[in-house]
């Protein structure tokens, strides 16, 4: 009896004294909410509706049970990641509520090499600026007053201090979560239970420059591809080069993004290495066995467009691709620099199973985007900030082809993109560089002078009409609003525009509808005029009780 107390004795020691690892526990089964069970197979294989039902809450207490500690939950998966010790892991696996248990997947990023670059002009700034929109195809859609609106993208990202930059100033939030600290909060903050002291790190850093290259907004110095759209920000990587990004806090985000509405996903991250030295093999990258490849893959068949950085691997022995951007349904991006030409540091393909990525290529050599806790701007190198110019492309294609799913939007970026490198699609520029107007099927030629556009909001509910402009030239503009016995009803006077797209609400010319006129609900007239047009048209107000 007392040697079976020495033996238990110095199993609790070992087992006290190995480190845990975090891993995956799947379950054989979940609740049907209805009293009855769902015996899980593969998670592809079952229904929507039984990917979204919660994990069972029995299981994770006899986790919890045993002293593990639950870190994050999979609803698409039936998993949850936990800290287990090795004696742990072989008490999950005996479990017969456990169909398997499985490393969780981490990655040290291998970051690209950065030349040091002369600060920009205010000049400089703009044309750059420009000059990364245009190589895209992006100006055209603009001109066309296709900003993202009404499009909702979620970033997966280390964290995003949006509030600290004029850029971000009308950000266009609809929610965000720290799936690292546990909170609501997605920027800098100090005492963080994981991260620190926020403040004095560069933790919230590089997704904010990502966040940027989408959403961000500074006239005449800087514009993002898609600042009329709306935002879900996951924080989901731990910046700790000791504290590798995670694969459960990744799908935790996405499942999350995918619950809130989000169309658009982008990923500039990757997974290939474990913490342990360990991690996928180059026969791994088939597209159907890393976890965030397969949940990437879940996420495209439920209408979601993801878009992820192909990897920064290119000059490291690995040179392949990250998962997820193996997924066949993923738009996996490679960067180029601004004369086309490949960057050393862009992943490549092909794929395990023999498949062409990346898909296409954008700017990520030399972009143009903000520095974090400061007003200015830099330039930075990596796949992490081409993908981005390819989010906010597919949310303009998604605002102006709505019915487009995520096969035909990566089908079109694919078809129109400008072929480089070899003749035809391969494994280094994918099929080209995109060319999101030549996507999109628009035709015509953009507009060269005011109009740019129809008043809005169509009729005028509310107490402001917004009238867009698009000038060739800087000029002095004014409005004039008529009833339609011609008579004189208020006016804006004229002031200096300069030239540019001047399309979104905050940025148009605009009628503050004062209180003072009490105008009645109908049809009324305007003339917006410059020095070389004039532009006439109709607006209808509709004002409560009149």
């Amino acid at each position: 009896m007392l040697l079976g107390l020495v033996l238990v004795c110095l199993l609790a020691e070992d087992s006290g004294a190995a480190a845990p690892s975090l891993v995956w526990v799947f379950f054989r089964d979940k609740s049907d909410g209805q009293g009855g069970r769902i015996v899980w197979e593969v998670s592809e294989h079952m229904s929507r509706s039984a990917q979204d039902l919660p994990v069972d809450e029995a299981w994770l207490a006899r986790l919890r049970s045993q002293g593990l500690e639950v870190r994050s939950c999979s609803r698409w998966f039936n998993a949850a990641s936990v800290w287990a010790t090795p004696a742990q892991e072989a008490w999950l696996a005996a479990q017969p509520f456990v169909l398997r248990v499985g490393r969780v997947a981490q990655q040290r990023r291998l970051p690209p090499p950065v030349a040091p670059r002369p600060a920009l002009s205010k000049t400089a700034q703009e044309e750059l600026s420009a000059a990364q929109l245009n190589m895209i195809g992006v100006t055209g859609l603009h001109a066309r007053s296709l900003y993202g609106q009404g499009v909702r993208i979620a970033l997966l990202d280390n964290g995003f201090n949006y509030a600290g930059h004029p850029a971000l100033a009308q950000l266009r939030l609809v929610a965000e979560r720290d799936f690292i600290n546990g909170d609501e909060v997605v920027s800098d903050q100090a005492g963080q239970p994981v991260t620190g002291d926020e403040t004095r790190s560069a933790q919230n850093h590089h997704g904010t420059q990502v966040l940027a290259l989408l959403a961000g907004r500074d006239p005449e110095r800087f514009s993002g591809v898609a600042p009329g759209a709306e935002y879900l920000l996951a924080k989901t990587e731990d910046n700790d080069t000791e504290t590798p990004a995670d694969e459960d806090r990744w799908i935790a985000g996405l499942e999350w993004a995918d619950s809130l509405g989000a169309q658009v996903v982008n990923s500039s991250l990757g997974y290939n290495t474990w913490d342990d030295g360990t991690g996928y093999s180059y026969e791994d990258l088939d597209g159907a066995t890393g976890l965030t490849t397969r949940a990437a893959q879940l996420a495209v068949e439920r209408g979601i467009t993801m878009v992820a950085a192909a990897g920064n691997e290119g000059i490291s022995d690995w040179g392949y691709l990250t998962t997820p951007a193996d997924a066949p349904g993923v738009i996996a991006v490679g960067a180029v620099d601004f004369e086309g030409v490949l960057a050393g540091f862009s992943s490549h393909g092909p794929t395990a199973d023999g498949r062409i990525k990346p898909d296409v290529v954008a700017p990520g050599e030399g972009v143009m985007t903000v520095a974090v806790r400061g007003a200015d701007y830099v330039r930075l190198n990596g796949t992490s900030f081409a993908a981005p110019l390819v989010s906010g492309a597919c949310a303009l294609l998604l605002q102006a082809r709505p019915s487009w799913r995520p096969g035909q939007l990566q089908e079109a970026l694919r078809q129109s993109a400008e072929d480089l490198g070899e003749a035809g699609p391969d494994t280094l520029y994918g099929w080209g560089l995109i060319d999101a107007l030549k996507a999109s099927g628009l035709q015509g030629a953009p507009p060269t002078s005011s109009p740019a556009g129809l008043p809005f909001p169509q009729p005028a509910l509310q107490g402001v009409v917004y009238f867009p402009l698009h000038l060739v030239a800087a000029d002095q503009v004014g409005l004039q609003i008529f009833d339609l016995t011609g008579t004189l009803v208020d006016q804006v006077d004229p002031q200096r525009w300069r030239a540019g797209e001047h399309l979104l609400p905050e940025e148009a010319l605009r009628w503050q509808i004062p209180e003072r006129l009490h105008l009645a609900s109908g049809i009324y007239l305007y003339q917006v005029r410059g020095t070389s047009f004039v532009r006439t048209g109709k607006i209808a107000l509709v004002r409560d009780g009149r």
